[in-house]
């Protein structure tokens, strides 16, 4: 009697669920999804895990997952990396002078033109509403949001194909990759690059799957927000993807059949798509320029075309098969799973029965090989293919499931690999990340820097670019990179204070006429004898005379 009741509770429940969820507007479910939850109502009894019921546990595994993996304990540590510490001097000059166009560094000298200013302005804007000084919370913030987005989309897309399995398992693998993971906990663009240029990308397939225009309006949006974010790369490579695609599809003409071109760029909505990128992000580009006498120029075409060319001074080119590597090693604990997968759609005549794992995997491969063409490489730069793999790898996962003898075994052990990534990164945070905080943070040399130049004295750079390190100290501050320079400074009657590195130390002696340098205390000595970028702190003396 009780277990009849329970039955007849669960499924009014399941049926209710069913009910709201089959309401939500179009966007969240397609007409297959929508199909599917009804059939399933009819065999919730039959089926051990129905499709509603799925959707309802995979978002309350997912949410917390992902929050903890992104955002525990996300300020704590201080601002390590070299991008952090210029994305919050350019945040908060923002706010110092309300120059929102021109975002600088702290030593006033040059307008920062290395990258387009969105990211800085996120960052401005997260402290500006919080009401508070630029943080590392503040800094590291728009990167976790956009993996949690990833995330997120990744989920919706599989579940709006109707492919439901697919859609968490890619999830959890895209929030579970250990570089993602990390890349998520810093202040860097790459991931919001990541982030837009997945967004154009799915929306550009649902675009073509379900033959809908309206999706190409959100792709174009994005696209132009990946070019704020990162410049010209943000449309070369969601670019190249496309292209692939098609190829691989059989919809590219060719060449010299220019009425297809026609008709593809007509179905692509390129005749509106490109005014509206440049009508998003080109005003700022085009003020800017005009703003820097043709340092905007000069700076695009180095970091977009020099550096792509090869590797430049202080950035060596790496190998062209440098992403292979890199990517088994940052994409653990799923990248074997890669060439397993490729093998098993192509040993079982799988590749054309599965649009969504094909994209995927284009997707990967694409820009990979762009990125393999590029002279310069950072392992950062490979970061907007992983969706692309955890896509594909959801869609291998899914079929496998439903073809295994034991399918719960195979849930089973890839639970088990998903809450060891959770409890790795637990300790991490918790337990390696403090005890290696002495060893790379730059607030204690700052505060000691300042206790003896304190503001307004300027403190001079001299051959050192320590982003973080300058964030902390505050303006006024001033970056030398010639010895004449600093042997004017070294010759003034008053003492002057100049950081520089241990190699430069050693070579002042050689250079200096009009006055000297003498130690005061570096970060080695505060940090207890080891740090990452050993940094020492001199005092200038004038020549006798």
């Amino acid at each position: 009697m009780v277990v009849a009741q329970v039955r007849v509770m669960r499924q009014e429940v399941l049926q209710s669920v069913t009910a709201t969820i089959a309401s939500l507007p179009h966007v969240f479910l397609s007409p297959n999804s929508r199909e599917a939850i009804k059939d399933n109502v009819e065999t919730s009894r039959l089926s051990p895990l129905p499709a509603h019921y799925f959707l309802i546990i995979s978002l309350l595994l997912l949410m917390p997952l992902t929050f903890f993996l992104f955002f525990y304990r996300l300020g704590d540590r201080d601002l390590w990396s070299s991008h952090e510490g210029r994305a919050a001097q350019d945040a908060e000059t923002i706010l110092e002078d309300g120059h929102w166009g021109m975002p600088r560094l702290f030593d006033r000298k040059y307008v920062d033109l290395q990258k387009p200013p969105l990211y800085y302005w996120l960052v401005a804007g997260i402290a500006g509403l919080r009401a508070v000084p630029v943080d590392a919370w503040a800094v590291r913030l728009p990167s976790a949001l956009s993996a949690l987005g990833c995330v997120v989309l990744l989920f919706w897309f599989g579940v709006r194909r109707s492919r439901f399995p697919a859609a968490l398992a890619g999830a959890l693998m895209l929030a579970t990759a250990v570089h993602f993971t990390w890349l998520a906990r810093i202040g860097r663009i790459d991931m919001p690059l990541t982030f837009a240029v997945s967004v154009s990308l799915i929306c550009f397939y649902l675009g073509r799957m379900e033959k809908s225009w309206y999706w190409l309006l959100p792709a174009y949006l994005s696209l132009a927000v990946a070019v704020l974010l990162k410049g010209p790369i943000g449309l070369v490579l969601p670019g190249v993807v496309v292209a692939a695609w098609l190829l691989v599809e059989s919809e590219l003409p060719a060449p010299w059949r220019w009425r297809s071109w026609m008709t593809l760029s007509h179905r692509l909505g390129l005749w509106w798509g490109v005014p509206l990128i440049l009508a998003v992000a080109g005003p700022w580009f085009f003020w800017a320029a005009s703003q820097t006498d043709g340092a905007l120029e000069k700076s695009l075409w180095y970091h977009n075309v020099v550096r792509a060319i090869g590797g430049t001074e202080g950035m060596r080119a790496r190998p062209a098969l440098f992403y292979i590597p890199r990517f088994a090693v940052d994409f653990l604990p799923w990248s074997p799973l890669v060439l397993i997968g490729v093998w098993y759609l192509f040993r079982h005549g799988r590749w054309r029965d599965d649009p969504e794992a094909r994209f995927g995997l284009v997707w990967l491969v694409g820009m990979m090989a762009v990125l393999s063409c590029v002279g310069f490489k950072r392992a950062d730069y490979l970061l907007p293919a992983y969706p692309g793999a955890a896509m594909f790898l959801g869609c291998v996962g899914e079929r496998w499931l439903q073809t295994v003898r034991h399918p719960v075994r195979l849930t089973g052990a890839f639970g088990i690999g998903v809450l060891s990534c959770l409890v790795g990164w637990w300790i991490h945070v918790d337990s390696t990340l403090p005890r290696g905080e002495a060893e790379r943070e730059d607030r204690t040399f700052a505060a000691e820097i300042r206790r003896y130049a304190p503001a307004p004295d300027p403190v001079i750079f001299f051959r050192v670019e320590e982003h973080s390190l300058a964030f902390h100290i505050g303006r006024p501050l001033d970056t030398l990179l010639e010895w004449e320079n600093l042997d004017f400074w070294a010759g003034q009657p008053r003492p002057f204070y100049v950081v520089m590195d241990p190699e430069t130390v050693r070579d002042w002696p050689d250079h200096l006429q009009h006055g000297s340098l003498e130690p005061v205390t570096s970060n080695v000595e505060l940090a207890g004898g080891k740090h990452e970028h050993p940094l020492v702190l001199m005092r200038t003396h004038p020549a006798t005379r």
